[in-house]
């Protein structure tokens, strides 16, 4: 039996071991299997993402880039790249000259003369189902291949909009200095001179350098601080033209300039008025709803001056252009300016846009002086700066300038009368940014340059 036992021992044994052993191939197998796989992959996926970068840093250094790549060799495989993209040179959005077709699910605006290749390849005429097209955003689809492997990358741009800047400035005059706070995204397109220890809240950005004065030299960036950044101050107002449902225009000579009076009611409506230039009267006011005078959200005076005030019930921009006119091109708030709903307190979709090729002010009369003021809006001085007329700056009295919304401006704009560091008379900067504008804008309020990414799909 000793015997018989040990042969009986020896052969399970013997089995045991050609069963774990083929276990053991074979689990190496599925390994090499899934390693190979993983690489292949991998290595797809590096060149679609590969082809999305490229493209958006052609889109970048040019915003009216839309050529892509096809069957690119790249990194042992190959890259094909499409770009919808509608924008001009200029910023203006036009579809002349291409179609709406439907490729992996994404709707793309494409050169007539390259539909035939993507039809050819399974891509069907038209906008995809179920989905809105945005003739404004930019998107990139990447196709990387590698083995026979490919992947997809689809990158969507929008032009960013120069509302998402709690203050930009071309260049400053007044110091960002002690006991200054500034909200949201900050900007100036040359060097950002403090003195000594202003906060910024947002993240701020310079294309020039930072220059730190006072005792101590500390600014306090708590959102980040990065140089390098160039962001012109510029805009083609023909989209705004083209978007405006009602442009206001000298009545009588349209060389010349025409006076608007825009004053919000928080019923929603809007009572207007205009005056010719040389003319001392008039029109007679009128009051209609804002979504009936402005359906598409803008308003817009040509060779115009815009004076305004009240309660917005809604979301609208207005723009005073100058268009060669002297003395026009400016906005005046006579009184207070603020929305229905204040977002501060809860949800609102009230919002205003405000722009001028030359100047904001508060204007100097009854309604404004020895009082605090409200502006609730984000707005622009292409040309010019944002500040209270002379009058209100060194009146007999110390009130505040309470701001929600964004200043964006040729340069900063005194508010006050300083004693040393300390404002005595006028109206103190009372800012805080809307934090709504990161994301949503006044109706086609102006945009940078640039594009940014707001989404990324794999």
């Amino acid at each position: 039996m000793g015997g018989k036992a040990a042969l009986f021992l020896v052969l399970g044994f013997s089995m045991i071991m050609l069963v774990v052993g083929n276990n053991f191939t074979s689990l190496t197998n599925r390994s090499l299997d899934n390693f190979t796989k993983y690489y292949k992959d991998t290595q797809a996926y590096n060149i679609a993402v590969s082809g999305a970068n490229m493209a958006a840093n052609q889109i970048f250094w040019d915003r009216s880039y839309s050529g892509g790549y096809s069957n690119v060799s790249f990194s042992g495989g190959t890259l094909t790249v499409t770009v919808s993209n509608n924008t001009s040179s200029t910023g203006t959005i036009s579809q002349a000259g291409k179609t709406l077709v439907c490729h992996r699910g994404t709707t793309l605006s494409l050169p007539n003369g390259a539909v035939a290749a993507h039809l050819a390849h399974g891509d069907v005429l038209g906008a995809c189902g179920g989905t809105a097209y945005d003739a404004t955003l930019a998107t990139i689809v990447s196709e990387g291949t590698f083995m026979n492997v490919t992947k997809t990358v689809i990158v969507v741009l929008q032009p960013s909009s120069f509302a998402k800047f709690g203050n930009y400035y071309s260049s400053i005059s007044a110091l960002p200095a002690t006991g200054d706070t500034f909200h949201g995204p900050f900007h100036t397109n040359g060097r950002l001179d403090t003195w000594g220890t202003p906060v910024f809240l947002g993240k701020v950005t310079t294309r020039n350098g930072l220059r730190a004065l006072g005792s101590p030299p500390n600014p306090q960036f708590l959102g980040g601080y990065q140089s390098g950044v160039d962001i012109p101050l510029n805009f083609d107002t023909t989209n705004m033209r083209s978007n405006a449902d009602v442009i206001f225009r000298n009545t009588a000579n349209q060389t010349r300039g025409v006076n608007v009076r825009l004053y919000f009611n928080a019923n929603g409506t809007v009572t207007y008025q205009t005056q010719n230039e040389g003319s001392s009267s008039w029109t007679a006011a009128q009051t209609t709803a804002l979504t009936t005078l402005a359906p598409n959200g803008v308003l817009y005076a040509d060779k115009g001056n815009i004076y305004t005030k009240g309660t917005v019930n809604g979301a609208l921009t207005i723009v005073a252009n100058k268009n060669g006119r002297n003395g026009y091109g400016n906005v005046y708030q006579e009184d207070q300016l603020q929305y229905a709903a204040n977002p501060i307190n809860g949800y609102s979709d009230d919002m205003l846009g405000i722009i001028a090729t030359e100047n904001i002010r508060i204007q100097d009369n009854a309604n404004t002086r020895r009082k605090s003021i409200i502006t609730q809006a984000s707005m622009f001085a292409m040309n010019g700066n944002i500040r209270p007329e002379d009058g209100l700056i060194t009146q007999n009295f110390l009130g505040d300038w309470h701001i929600l919304g964004g200043l964006i401006a040729s340069t900063t704009g005194v508010t006050a009368t300083y004693s040393g560091s300390t404002p005595v008379r006028g109206l103190r900067f009372n800012h805080r940014y809307d934090n709504r504008f990161l994301l949503n804008v006044p109706p086609s309020f102006p945009q940078t340059k640039n594009f940014e990414v707001v989404s990324w799909y794999e």
